[in-house]
């Protein structure tokens, strides 16, 4: 947080919040304990993150963002067929929703898909963005009063798999309906993909969802090579510079 403060000031930038990555209580399970034990002692887990969430958000009140990563729910859905999406998303909706219900009222809050990113692979991937837009939905529909949803970041692009550029893959955005304060980030920056078809994919998302996006990669990248990753900055800024 010092740091970060120094940042601030010597930028000129007090817009700037701080974020705090928090990983998702059911991600936190499964990693730890495998599938059986996740779902026997999920509750453990979870009340861990809400302590953590309160006990930062005590020290840094609205100075905070704190962005829930969210890869288990989201690679699950691209691995069971598409009709049980509708209701695997609405359980996963509100028991990622549980963890912003349990924390102080007033706690800001971000939500950062993902399809995993373990050494540059993803653990799963999309035919189309369907699963995307149901689990987002199903976690506005149980997002609770009081706790800000600030933005969704979206992962389009698959770790080294590059974003596709077929109009179809992006169609289901079209019904995709976000609060007006909520924004949107399109996780689709890559730097293994022309700048020209990065634009285009760009202005199809802007169309589909009717509003300007953030732009954004698919993950993070601190398990990237650094000349890896400053290319990958470098393609953000050129998109965000359009």
């Amino acid at each position: 947080m010092p740091t970060f403060e120094e940042v601030r000031r010597d930028s000129g930038r007090a817009d700037l919040d701080y974020l705090v990555g928090v990983p998702g209580d059911f991600d936190m399970a499964m990693f730890t304990l495998g599938p059986v034990g996740a779902l026997r002692h999920r509750r453990a887990f979870t009340e861990a993150t809400v302590a953590q969430i309160r006990r930062i958000h005590a020290i840094l009140g609205d100075r905070v963002v704190f962005q829930l990563e969210i890869p288990a729910e989201l690679v699950l859905l691209t691995k069971v067929p598409a009709p049980m999406h509708p209701l695997l998303a609405r359980m996963f909706g509100k028991s990622i929703a549980r963890v912003a219900t349990a924390s102080t009222e007033g706690t800001r809050f971000g939500i950062h898909l993902c399809l995993g990113d373990m050494n540059h692979r993803a653990f799963g991937r999309m035919k189309d963005v369907r699963p995307l837009v149901s689990l987002t939905q199903a976690i506005i529909a149980a997002w609770p009063a009081g706790r800000p949803l600030e933005f969704v970041h979206a992962p389009l692009a698959a770790a080294d798999d590059p974003p596709s550029t077929t109009e179809s893959f992006y169609a289901p955005l079209a019904a995709l309906e976000l609060p007006a304060q909520t924004r949107f980030i399109a996780g689709f920056a890559h730097e293994e993909q022309s700048l020209d078809e990065q634009r285009r994919v760009l202005a199809m998302i802007e169309k589909l969802l009717g509003r300007e996006v953030d732009v954004a990669s698919s993950c993070g990248l601190g398990r990237r090579e650094p000349a890896a990753a400053r290319r990958t900055l470098q393609r953000t800024a050129e998109l965000c510079a359009d």
